[in-house]
């Protein structure tokens, strides 16, 4: 489904707007230290790595916490830079708990239509079962992405309807922030986009998290200058408000 050439595209996203990107990343790697500080745990299991923009894992590393970093699919400098770090899980795993089986099982006609339930039974599962054993659980710049290619491949082969389409966002995200262990979980995500003009003025916005938060305790906010060049949108410039939140 795309999702090696995707951390591709992610890496040249940022490369081509590297200096809008660093505060966002920074302000992620902040808060990410400032929860393992206070709560000095030893072990940290990362949900979504990708290429560790926005995780300060050379710091957390030098306080001998064990870490699990964990991903469809890891860059291969990461895998190469960390395969040998005794401390330094590398962990192949879909984290929406088989929602790519079933898209796969959808399009061969193998699966039923729509299967709301077993997907969120099925993300929360998949969640508790990574992190159960961490100290310290953390989504970080994931949420708002659980369903992005999962949706595309069906829209693709033309077997999801507008309606499910956000069904399907809101019950993968739904299952992750329930499979996340209470008192030991931090949640870093993009919840809304902002599309600019040229001359700055906001267009319109529109949500990129559909789950209810309402368990969440909402800890910090920021804006995270995504694309400036309309190489995302060929329209707009767009903004991403993001939260920070504990469970």
């Amino acid at each position: 489904m795309g999702y090696l050439p995707n951390q591709m595209g992610i890496m040249r996203r940022y490369l081509d707007h590297k200096e809008e990107w660093e505060n966002h990343l920074q302000r992620s790697k902040q808060l990410i230290i400032a929860e393992v500080n206070k709560r000095k745990p030893k072990s940290i299991a990362f949900l979504g790595s990708g290429w560790l923009l926005d995780i300060p894992l050379a710091d957390i590393l030098e306080q001998g916490i064990t870490v699990a970093l964990i991903d469809i699919a890891h860059p291969k400098r990461i895998l190469h830079k960390y395969r040998n770090c005794k401390n330094v899980s590398l962990i192949l795993k879909d984290i929406t708990g088989g929602a790519i089986s079933w898209a796969w099982s959808l399009v061969k006609q193998r699966g039923s239509r729509f299967e709301l339930g077993h997907l969120l039974s099925s993300s929360e599962m998949a969640i508790h079962e990574l992190t159960r054993d961490f100290d310290l659980a953390i989504s970080v710049n994931t949420l708002s992405q659980l369903h992005v290619h999962i949706d595309d491949f069906l829209v693709r082969k033309k077997r999801i309807s507008d309606n499910e389409r956000m069904q399907l966002a809101q019950v993968l995200q739904q299952g992750h922030l329930n499979g996340l262990p209470f008192d030991k979980s931090l949640i870093i995500s993009d919840i809304e986009a902002e599309f600019h003009g040229d001359d700055g003025e906001l267009s319109h916005t529109s949500p990129r998290v559909y789950a209810d938060t309402a368990m969440l305790t909402q800890v910090d906010k920021w804006k995270w200058y995504f694309d400036s060049n309309h190489s995302f949108n060929p329209e707009y410039k767009v903004v991403h408000n993001v939260a920070a939140y504990l469970k």
